[in-house]
C-alpha cells in the first residue's frame, strides 16, 4: 500500500469546505429554525457535531465521541437542511453530502460512491446489513428521517462486510417529551403535489411517548411518460418500563409506484462513435412499463441500565422488500441520423428480500490508571433470504426496436419465457458478528481507539443459474489516535479493514475468494467561529483487492468467469460545519480523489476527481422571519472509458422561507435554477439527464 505522501500544499490550497451549517439562533420569535444544519437537539438522538455541546455519534465506533474525537471524516445531513433545501428523496439529500456521487444509472436503480469504491454499507440508527453490490432502488424517502450521517473510508467495527468507501446512517425522528405537530403541503413542476404530517408528543404522561409521521406524494415528470406516486407511514412509541429500563417499538412503510419506468438509459453514442445528444425529456420507457416497490421495517429496542456507568441494549429489525417491475431494455448504439439501430429486451421482474437482525451489545465507562476509558462489546446476527424471477418474452429479445423508440409506442408483449433453473434467484445467508472496541485515554489530551470485529458468513443458494454458495469467516481490525494539541484542535489517525465474500469463480472453474479492502487516514479537526463550527482537513488512501471483473462466459458449464482485480484510490478532503457569522450558515467541502488500476492507469473515470459542495442558509436580520439560502454542488468532467461525456458541471440551487407567523410558514424552493443540461450517470455507457429548472413552493403550518 502507498504511504499517505500528499503534500501540505494540497491540502492548503483546498481552502474550501464543507459539513454540516446550523441555522443561527435568531429570529426564534417569528418561527424560524434555531437547530443547527447537523444539529439534533430536539428529539433523542445524537449527533456528530459540537456547537458547544458535547452530542455524539456511534456510527464510526459505536463509541460516544464528539466529531472532534471521531479520527475519520464525518459528514451530516441535519433535518433542517432536508427541509430548507427540500430534500424528500435520498438520492438529492445524498447529492449534497461531500465526497459522495449519486449514480442514478435509470429512473429506479441507484448506485452510491465515496473515495473511489460503491457504497454498500446502510443503516438505519445504527443497525443494517451491506446491500449487494450497494445498489438501491432509490425510493428511499426522507419523511421519517431527523438526519443523515456519513462516515468516510472502512468502518470495519461497523460492519466488516464493505467497501472502503463510506457507511451511510438514517438516523429516525424519535418521539418528543412535548407535544409538537406539523403538516405541509407543496406543489411544484410537472404537476407534483406532496402533504407532509407528523405529530409527536406524551401519551402517557412520563410513561409512554409516541410519533406518527405520515406522507403522500403525487405527479409527473419532466421525462416523458414518467410519474411516481408514494405514500409513507412511520410509527414509533418509547417509553420507560422501570427507572433503569426503556424500550421503543416502531414500524414504517415505504411505497412507491411508477410508470414510465425506464431500464437502462439513453445511448451515449452514435454507431459513427459520436457523442449523442438527445432533449432532457426523452425517455426509454414504453408506456407499459411500471415499477411497484413496497419496503417496510420494524423494530424493537430494549435499553436496560447496570448502574451508573453501563448500559446493556438489544434491538431486534425486520426489513422487507417486495418489487416487481415490467420494463424494456435498450442495447447498442443508434444510426445519427435515422436513429434505428438498437435491440429491445423485455422482461417482468418481481423479487421480495427479507432481513432479520439482531444487534446485543454493552457499553460503559471505567477507570484505569486515574483516566476514565470507554468500552462496547457485541454480537451482530443476521438472517437474509434474496427471492427473484424474471420472465422473458420471445417477442422482444434483442431484436431490433426500430427509430421510433423514444415514442414510447412498443407494444406490450405476453411474457412467456421462464425457466426457473436459469431465470431465479434463491439465496440464503447468514452473518454472525462478534465486536469489542474501546477508547484509551491515555492522557487528557492523548487517546487511543482500539477494536475488532470477527464475523462469520455462511451462503447458499443460486442465482440465474449460476451457485451461490460462500463460507468465509474474517476477523477486521480498527485503530485510531486522537490527540488534542490544543483546546479545539485535533489530530487524528486511523485504519481499518474491510472484506466481502464472492460467489465467482475463476477460468480454473475455482472459487474467486473475498474481496478485501482497507483504509488509512490522517487529519486535523479544528473548532472554530468560538466554538460553532467543525473544521476537518484530511489525507485518506483506500486499497481494495480481488474484486470480481467479468471475463466471459464458459460455454461447457455455463457459468460466468470473473479475475481478481485491485484498485488503489487517494485523496484529501476539506470539510466545514456550522455557523460562522451570526444568522449565517455553512456546509460546504473540497473533495479530490484519484482511483487506479494494478497497472497505474486511472479507472473508474465516470465518478469525478473534483468535487465541491456548499449549502449556506442566513437569517436576514432586516426582516424578521425570513431566510435565504442557496447550495451548489460543481464537479469536473466525467468519462466513459476513455472519452470524455460531460464537461465541468456546477447546480445551483436557491430557497427562501418566510415565517409569517410563529406558526405558518411559506417557502420556495428553486432546483438547477441555472437550467444546466447534464449526465445523471454514464456508468454503463448509457445515461439520462437530470431534471432542468424546476420550482417547489409549500406551505408550513407547526403546533
Amino acid at each position: 500500500m502507498r504511504k499517505l505522501s500528499r503534500s501540505a500544499l494540497a491540502l492548503s490550497v483546498a481552502g474550501v469546505i464543507w459539513g454540516a451549517g446550523a441555522i443561527a439562533q435568531t429570529n426564534q420569535q417569528s418561527g424560524a429554525s434555531n437547530q443547527p444544519y447537523g444539529d439534533a437537539s430536539k428529539g433523542e438522538i445524537e449527533t456528530t457535531y459540537v456547537y458547544g455541546e458535547a452530542d455524539k455519534t456511534k456510527t464510526a465506533t459505536k463509541l460516544n465521541l464528539t466529531v472532534l474525537e471521531t479520527p475519520q471524516v464525518v459528514s451530516v445531513i441535519s433535518r433542517d437542511q432536508i427541509d430548507d433545501f427540500s430534500l424528500r428523496e435520498v438520492n438529492s439529500l445524498l447529492a449534497y453530502v461531500p465526497g459522495v456521487t449519486v449514480e442514478q444509472v435509470e429512473t429506479g436503480r441507484t448506485y452510491y460512491t465515496a473515495r473511489g469504491f460503491d457504497i454498500v454499507n446502510f443503516q438505519t440508527d445504527g443497525m443494517g446489513v451491506p446491500f449487494s453490490y450497494g445498489l438501491t432502488q432509490g425510493h428511499e424517502d426522507t419523511a421519517i428521517y431527523e438526519q443523515v450521517e456519513v462516515v468516510k473510508g472502512a468502518t470495519g467495527l461497523i460492519t466488516g462486510l464493505a467497501n472502503p468507501s463510506a457507511t451511510i446512517n438514517y438516523l429516525r425522528k424519535r418521539p418528543t417529551v412535548e407535544t409538537q405537530a406539523s403538516l405541509v403541503g407543496s406543489a411544484g413542476s410537472w404537476n407534483q403535489y406532496r402533504l407532509d404530517g407528523d405529530i409527536s408528543g406524551p401519551i402517557i404522561a412520563d410513561k409512554l411517548n409516541g410519533r406518527l409521521v405520515m406522507a403522500k406524494q403525487d405527479g409527473d415528470s419532466y421525462l416523458d411518460r414518467y410519474g411516481k406516486e408514494l405514500t409513507v407511514f412511520y410509527g414509533i412509541v418509547s417509553g420507560a418500563i422501570t427507572d433503569s429500563t426503556r424500550f421503543a417499538l416502531g414500524h414504517s412503510i415505504n411505497d412507491s409506484h411508477s410508470d414510465g419506468n425506464s431500464s437502462g438509459a439513453l445511448p451515449l453514442f452514435y454507431s459513427d462513435g459520436s457523442l449523442t445528444d438527445y432533449d432532457v425529456s426523452t425517455n426509454t420507457a414504453p408506456d407499459w412499463a411500471y415499477q411497484d416497490v413496497e419496503q417496510t421495517r420494524s423494530f424493537a429496542e430494549l435499553e436496560q441500565g447496570l448502574g451508573a456507568n453501563w448500559t446493556a441494549k438489544a434491538v431486534f429489525t425486520r426489513n422487507d422488500l417486495d418489487s416487481e417491475w415490467t420494463s424494456l431494455y435498450l442495447a447498442g448504439a443508434p444510426d445519427p441520423v435515422t436513429e434505428a439501430g438498437l435491440l429491445a429486451h423485455a422482461s417482468l421482474y418481481q423479487a421480495a428480500d427479507e432481513e432479520e437482525i439482531v444487534d446485543l451489545f454493552v457499553s460503559g465507562s471505567f477507570s484505569f490508571l486515574g483516566q476514565e476509558h470507554e468500552l462496547v462489546a457485541g454480537i451482530n446476527l443476521a438472517d437474509i433470504t434474496l427471492t427473484g424471477r424474471s420472465i422473458y418474452t420471445d417477442e422482444w429479445n434483442y431484436n431490433p426496436v426500430g427509430a421510433a423508440w423514444a415514442e414510447g409506442k412498443t407494444a406490450l408483449p405476453e411474457f412467456d419465457v421462464y425457466d426457473a433453473a436459469s431465470q431465479s434467484t434463491y439465496i440464503d445467508q447468514t452473518q454472525d458478528s462478534y465486536y469489542v472496541s474501546t477508547r484509551l485515554n491515555l492522557t487528557d489530551a492523548l487517546s487511543v481507539l482500539l477494536g475488532a470485529r470477527t464475523v462469520d458468513i455462511e451462503q447458499d443458494g443460486i442465482s440465474y443459474g449460476a451457485p451461490q454458495a460462500a463460507s468465509d469467516d474474517e476477523t477486521v481490525p480498527y485503530a485510531g489516535i486522537t490527540y488534542e494539541i490544543l483546546q479545539g484542535t485535533m489530530l487524528y489517525a486511523s485504519y481499518s479493514e474491510v472484506f466481502n465474500p464472492q460467489t465467482w469463480v475463476d477460468a480454473d472453474l475455482a472459487p474467486l475468494g473475498a474481496v478485501r479492502g482497507e483504509s488509512s487516514e490522517i487529519g486535523v479537526k479544528q473548532e472554530v467561529f468560538a466554538g460553532n463550527a467543525v473544521l476537518t482537513l484530511a489525507m485518506f488512501e483506500s486499497r481494495q483487492e480481488n474484486f470480481g471483473e467479468w471475463v466471459t462466459r464458459d460455454t461447457t458449464s455455463g457459468l460466468n468467469i470473473y479475475r481478481g482485480v485491485g484498485f488503489d484510490s487517494d485523496g484529501f478532503e476539506v470539510e466545514l460545519a456550522g455557523e460562522v457569522l451570526t444568522g449565517l450558515n455553512i456546509s460546504t467541502g473540497y473533495t479530490h480523489v484519484n482511483v487506479q488500476d494494478d497497472n497505474g492507469k486511472d479507472t473508474r473515470r465516470f465518478i469525478p476527481t473534483h468535487q465541491f459542495k456548499l449549502a449556506t442558509a442566513y437569517n436576514v436580520a432586516a426582516i424578521s422571519g425570513l431566510r435565504v439560502g442557496a447550495g451548489v454542488n460543481w464537479q469536473n468532467e466525467l468519462y466513459y472509458g476513455d472519452t470524455q461525456v460531460q464537461g465541468d458541471l456546477a447546480l445551483v440551487d436557491l430557497f427562501a422561507r418566510y415565517a409569517v407567523t410563529t406558526n405558518l410558514t411559506l417557502a420556495l424552493n428553486v432546483n438547477n435554477a441555472g437550467d444546466e443540461k447534464y449526465l445523471l450517470s454514464p456508468q454503463w455507457g448509457q445515461a439520462n439527464y437530470g431534471a432542468p429548472r424546476n420550482v417547489m413552493g409549500s406551505i408550513t403550518w407547526r403546533y
